[in-house]
This record gives C-alpha cells, structure tokens and sequence, in this order.
C-alpha cells in the first residue's frame, strides 16, 4: 500500500492535500503511485 506524499500531508480521494493518513489515497501497486507522484511533483510512502 502506497500513499502521495506532499509538502506537510497526503493527497486525498478527492485530490486535495490532507494531512490526516486515513484519508489519503492508497495505490496498491507502486509503480502507478510513483506515476502519479511524478506528474504532481510528489514523493511515494509506503503505508502500513
């Protein structure tokens, strides 16, 4: 399980930043959550 992580917290399911790790959107496979960090400018945390 994979989180986004920017700045000061998490993007959300609804693609805000949070810094609350239970709403964050979880990625199962990292290479779609690296993806996704890339365009955003993010970093990838693995969770749990």
């Amino acid at each position: 399980m994979y989180a986004v992580k920017v700045l000061h917290g998490y993007i959300s399911k609804d693609g805000q930043r949070t810094r609350d790790k239970r709403r964050a959107r979880i990625f199962s496979n990292k290479n779609y959550a690296e993806k996704f960090a890339d365009k955003i400018g993010g970093r990838v945390k693995e969770m749990y």
